[in-house]
């Protein structure tokens, strides 16, 4: 007999990831057969608010469900327990694909350009403002290297911002995300030091210290001025119990500073690093692989013993890994996500950015 309040206790019962989505979309299809079109409408909801980082490609599975279910009932209300209504629901969730659509090569610019005119029509229509959509508007064309067009759609969030008064960390940190992206460093000092002394905020001080560490170890390898950004980083990861944000990074910062610790790190984060289905974290989590393969390959070492989750397409059961496979492997991956995004973007950024982790790590590692 189909028990909505049920199958909520049971889902919730299970870990997160891919046992809770398998239970939530149990539950779906449950609703589904009865037509419980509140009910169809929250479990959808339930699954995508449960797309944790590692899982975010399941939510452009179950997105459009959920668009077309609110398109089809647009008065259709939530279960009355329930504390968020429909509208609210779908634009929590809109809001979420629109910021990281560009982590999927699998979504085309076209569609892309496709989901940023539905979601301001929507947000119009329902009186939201267009935070998010100049933000994923500049993380569009910074994507297909439309630099004219990704500032512009900085200025305008930020026009939107001093209109509506909206100075806090997230503002802040997005202003020095793009400075990132463009090798503003007077900017990424300055939003820094706003982070630290007004605006503070831990998690988005972890990326704030990220793009310094990138700025400083990545593009420019000055080591010694990346070390107070990275010690600082690793100290708010740490105290918040959080997985890196900047795994390849970390890795070409640690490999020219301390070996040890970055085969300490590796072995940390690797067993979750490595499950991710996001392309962009995928790329990411192979290149620092990668370098750290190459770098224990420049120690002399030939083999190493690691514990890693079973599905890895390179699992080993008895953990032991040939390091020299292992480099050749993530070194492909990297490469051919970058591939596929730069076909996507129609430049050859991707790669570039690739070669540009390598290349920073380059007295460090095994050409």
């Amino acid at each position: 007999m189909y028990q909505p309040l049920e199958l909520i206790e049971n889902y919730c019962r299970l870990a997160p990831g891919e046992a809770k989505l398998s239970g939530i979309r149990q539950a779906i299809q449950e609703a589904d057969l009865a037509k419980d079109y509140k009910y169809m409408m929250y479990f959808r909801y339930a699954y995508a608010d449960s797309c944790s980082e590692n899982y975010l490609l399941y939510l452009y599975l179950i997105f459009p469900e959920i668009l077309q279910l609110f398109e089809e009932y647009p008065d259709l209300e939530m279960p009355g327990w329930c504390c968020l209504d429909t509208v609210d629901a779908v634009m929590d969730i809109f809001s979420r694909v629109i910021d990281c659509a560009d982590f999927f090569y699998q979504i085309s610019i076209s569609d892309m350009e496709q989901y940023l005119e539905k979601y301001k029509t929507f947000c119009l229509k329902y009186g939201y403002a267009l935070f998010e959509y100049h933000m994923a508007s500049a993380r569009l064309y910074r994507a297909t290297g439309e630099k004219t067009k990704a500032m512009q759609s900085l200025h305008d969030f930020q026009s939107l911002c001093r209109s509506t008064h909206r100075r806090n960390p997230s503002s802040i940190g997005f202003e020095g995300e793009m400075a990132s992206w463009y090798g503003d460093l007077d900017t990424l000092l300055k939003t820094a030091k706003l982070l630290e002394k007004k605006y503070h905020d831990d998690e988005e001080l972890i990326y704030e210290y990220g793009r310094l560490l990138y700025h400083y170890a990545v593009r420019i390898q000055d080591f010694k001025s990346a070390e107070p950004y990275y010690k600082k980083m690793e100290y708010l990861r740490r105290k918040h119990g959080l997985h890196s944000y900047y795994f390849a990074d970390t890795m070409v910062y640690l490999t020219a500073t301390n070996p040890n610790a970055a085969w300490s790190f590796f072995k940390k984060e690797a067993p979750y690093q490595a499950l991710t289905y996001t392309p962009l974290d995928k790329m990411e989590f192979s290149t620092g692989a990668e370098i750290m393969m190459r770098n224990l390959l420049k120690q002399g070492k030939t083999n190493m013993r690691l514990s890693l989750p079973s599905r890895l397409p390179y699992y080993q059961e008895n953990g032991c890994y040939h390091i020299k496979a292992l480099a050749e492997y993530f070194g492909r991956e990297a490469r051919e996500i970058a591939s596929k995004f730069d076909i996507r973007n129609g430049n050859d950024n991707s790669i570039q950015e690739y070669e540009l982790f390598l290349a920073a790590a380059q007295n460090y590692i095994t050409p």
